[in-house]
């Protein structure tokens, strides 16, 4: 097995250790929710990067799914939900405007960087017409909408909640 694919089941394994270490039992159904609706978001947005020739995953995991699914199984189903789990559950709910903006910033900075190290050092993703800046600015969209998402769905959940 070559490097690349010893990074993708080391990712994997970090993105179960963080969920098992840093969700709590108590909050495991709301990381669920977070989990399943960020791949709601990512799954389609990865493959429209991936068919419109912005960015290529080479190396995959599972190579055969390759012929179908040419989006990064391990950062859009893995890495990227365990970063909107921790994000979401964490996210302090008493800060001014700015201090959430650098809430959103670290995260997005944190995978940014993480993808574009990866880019530069490795065969597991290569830019076409994609730059570091689309994926500090999407994965900002995308943890506001998901965000947005799982705090409208917990109100939902007030009402009908058992004691």
């Amino acid at each position: 097995m070559n490097m690349e694919r010893w990074i993708l089941i080391g990712i994997i394994a970090i993105s179960i250790l963080a969920i098992l270490f840093l969700v709590p039992k108590n909050r495991a159904r709301e990381a669920l929710v977070i989990f399943f609706s960020l791949q709601i978001i990512t799954w389609p947005a990865g493959l429209l990067a991936v068919e419109w020739n912005m960015i290529d995953y080479p190396i995959q995991l599972f190579s055969f799914a390759n012929e179908f699914n040419r989006s990064s199984f391990t950062f859009e189903f893995f890495l990227f939900p365990v970063t909107a789990i921790i994000f979401s559950l964490y996210f302090p709910k008493k800060m001014k405007k700015t201090g959430t903006f650098f809430y959103y910033f670290l995260f997005a900075g944190f995978f940014t960087c993480l993808e574009v190290i990866i880019e530069r050092h490795t065969k597991l993703v290569n830019y076409l017409t994609w730059h570091g800046s689309y994926t500090l600015i999407s994965v900002m969209v995308t943890l506001f909408i998901n965000h947005t998402y799982y705090i409208w769905f917990k109100k939902g959940l007030k009402g009908t909640e058992t004691k």
